[in-house]
């Protein structure tokens, strides 16, 4: 093997240029786009190349666009894809909160991009969600999840960590729940939160989101494990098999405006149910709605039996099964009425 002297090093020194070092950490940058795009990710060929700062630099998934983000040091920062399928292995995982900013996930152009868990990989009990949100501050706007088993978006904050600032706009929720992918665990909500604070869910689709085992399980909105200040806004709700609407263990302050149910519900419309030890939510509003005049299962609210539940209500609150023996036992109601909702008899769009 050559070896090259000491001072055939110095020398060589002396003629190469001397590269700067790279900063510590980058200037701190206002505003950021970076475009996802596989195909266009596995065409530019070197990591190097994909930039993510213009659609033919695309990088190649949303969890490297939060790395590049991140480096960049973003305060509101935007991650766009191509309309399509987008086809990943596993759930989105959203790990990145901008400091003091807003990260926003959408599209190029209005055509939604479509996340569709029949392409994961993934056959673990209790995973299959098509997003995962673990960062403040986020907003997800122009997607449609479908074939999902467990549900679209879980919204996962913790006891120590709570999940702060989340916006769920213009999507679409469809197909989700065991009837529609096989595997292991059920459907539990198409939007799925815990220990979250300002969930703003406005503007969406939820449609055909049913369980064959355990139907009373899969939801709309399910906000559960001290919730706080959630706003349920302008959505369209269509064939549930559970309760569209279901808070559990003190998920406060949630209010359900202006949205339109048909064809929707186990038990209620809106309700909130509790086990073991925990405790009833509180604060509840459900205010100029339009309801159809039967549920899911075709029973007519405020007449009809569906199990042991004899009549099905458009606002219900109980414990453990779902008896009418188990039904209420707050101290103040969960679920108030403010005096705008109305019965509709055909579909309110």
């Amino acid at each position: 093997m050559r070896r090259i002297s000491l001072a055939a090093c110095v020398a060589l020194a002396g003629v190469l240029p001397v590269l700067p070092a790279l900063p510590a950490t980058a200037a701190p940058v206002d505003q950021a786009t970076v475009y996802v795009n596989p195909a266009a990710a596995a065409d530019a060929g070197a990591p190097e190349r994909r930039t993510g700062r213009t659609p033919g630099t695309a990088v190649a998934s949303i969890e490297e666009a939060q790395d590049v983000l991140r480096a960049r040091n973003v305060k509101n920062a935007k991650v766009l894809l191509p309309a399509g399928t987008y086809r990943s292995a596993s759930t989105i995982r959203v790990t990145w909160s901008p400091p003091g900013g807003r990260l926003t996930l959408g599209t190029i152009g209005v055509a939604a991009v479509t996340v569709d868990c029949g392409t994961f990989d993934d056959g673990n009990a209790n995973t299959e969600y098509g997003m995962t949100v673990t960062a403040d501050n986020v907003t997800v706007s122009n997607y449609v999840f479908q074939n999902c088993r467990n549900g679209g978006i879980r919204a996962a904050g913790t006891s120590a960590n709570r999940l702060d600032g989340l916006t769920v706009t213009g999507n679409t929720f469809r197909r989700l729940g065991g009837k529609f992918q096989s595997g292991p665990g059920n459907g539990y909500g198409a939007v799925h939160a815990t220990y979250t604070t300002g969930l703003n869910v406005e503007d969406n689709l939820f449609q055909n989101l049913e369980n064959t085992e355990s139907p009373a399980a899969m939801h709309g909105v399910y906000v559960a494990n001290y919730a706080r200040d959630t706003v349920i806004y302008n959505n369209r709700f269509e064939l549930i098999s559970g309760d569209p609407v279901r808070t559990r263990n003190r998920a406060d302050n949630t209010t359900v405006d202006l949205n339109k149910f048909w064809r929707t519900g186990a038990y209620a419309i809106f309700s909130d149910w509790r086990f073991d030890s925990e405790g009833c939510s509180t604060n509840g509003l459900f205010d100029r709605n339009q309801v159809g005049t039967t549920s899911y299962n075709n029973d007519r609210w405020n007449e009809d039996a569906q199990g042991s539940i004899n009549p099905v209500r458009v606002r219900l609150w109980g414990h453990d099964a779902a008896t009418n023996a188990n039904l209420y036992g707050c101290a103040s109601d969960p679920v108030r009425f403010g005096g705008n909702n109305v019965y509709v008899t055909s579909k309110p769009w």
